[in-house]
């Protein structure tokens, strides 16, 4: 059955009030091993603004994660607040190697990076997500929205 003009409108209005609430997503991200090369390392945000990540944060990730995936680990790591899911549910934005790095991080993890993308992808929740911004907080970027709400274009 095809969409009235109220559900259209509704639709419209939804995606605009969305593109408002995650105005403070990067709007690009850059790569650990090239923000450890910056002396004040941040990236832009979708407002213009200046999104800061924590030296000793970025420092602490690059001990963890291999060298030779450093110019791979895209950041800030995107989660997003999956509505569609249930309540509290959240998932990665991005690639399988963010992805695995906060499953690893957590603990998680049944491999290790260098067999990452045979890892199963994986839900977070809130528990975790709470666990995770308190290790890496300037590393994490929380969106709101369902996947045709959110299309950030890096998954």
């Amino acid at each position: 059955m095809a969409e009235s003009h109220i559900e259209k409108a509704f639709r419209t209005m939804m995606r605009e009030e969305l593109k408002k609430l995650n105005e403070h997503l990067p709007k690009m991200r850059k790569t650990l091993k090239t923000l450890l090369q910056e002396q004040s390392p941040s990236v832009d945000s979708l407002d213009g603004r200046s999104i800061v990540l924590k030296r000793d944060e970025l420092e602490r990730l690059a001990e963890i994660v291999p060298p030779r995936l450093h110019d791979r680990l895209q950041l800030p790591i995107v989660v997003q607040r999956r509505f569609d899911l249930g309540r509290a549910v959240y998932t990665v934005c991005g690639g399988r190697l963010e992805e695995f790095t906060l499953k690893y991080l957590l603990g998680l993890a049944e491999h290790t990076f260098d067999d990452y993308e045979s890892e199963a992808g994986f839900y977070i929740y809130k528990p975790y997500l709470a666990e995770l911004i308190r290790m890496i907080h300037s590393l994490i970027v929380v969106g709101f929205g369902t996947p045709e709400g959110l299309d950030l274009g890096f998954r």
